[in-house]
């Protein structure tokens, strides 16, 4: 006798599985950023999608208990929303600690005109 399949994923092989995965968790972390404010943002990290359940990363330890309890307070508001923007159904929220992300390295800005750039470097070894 064959076990259960979830009807989701029935008929679904191998890669059509994991495609349908990183799809739902890219639909989750864009809904998680539209969702959450700036401040939440700049705290946590999406992680994943695990049965369900939103699992964000938070990597200032100390901020922990009190995040676990704004989540549990604010998740009956926030589910419908992402459940609405993802089209998933979500059970529940679940804070983990991380470390942080590493620093942003700024990057030159770009040359005004490329082509003037590209053109002045061109004439200068050519002379």
């Amino acid at each position: 006798m064959r076990p259960l399949q979830s009807l989701r994923n029935a008929g679904l092989r191998g890669t059509q599985i994991e495609a349908t995965r990183e799809r739902d968790e890219a639909k989750a972390r864009r809904a998680w950023s539209l969702c959450v404010g700036e401040a939440m943002q700049r705290q946590t990290a999406f992680l994943r999608l695990a049965q369900g359940r939103v699992v964000i990363g938070v990597w200032d330890l100390g901020m922990i208990p009190s995040l676990r309890l704004a989540a549990t307070a604010a998740w009956p508001d926030l589910r419908p929303r992402l459940e609405r923007l993802t089209k998933l159904r979500l059970t529940g929220i679940e804070l983990v600690p991380m470390d942080p992300p590493p620093p942003q390295i700024p990057r030159a800005p770009a040359p005004k005109d490329a082509f003037a750039e590209a053109l002045k470097l061109l004439r200068k070894h050519t002379a």
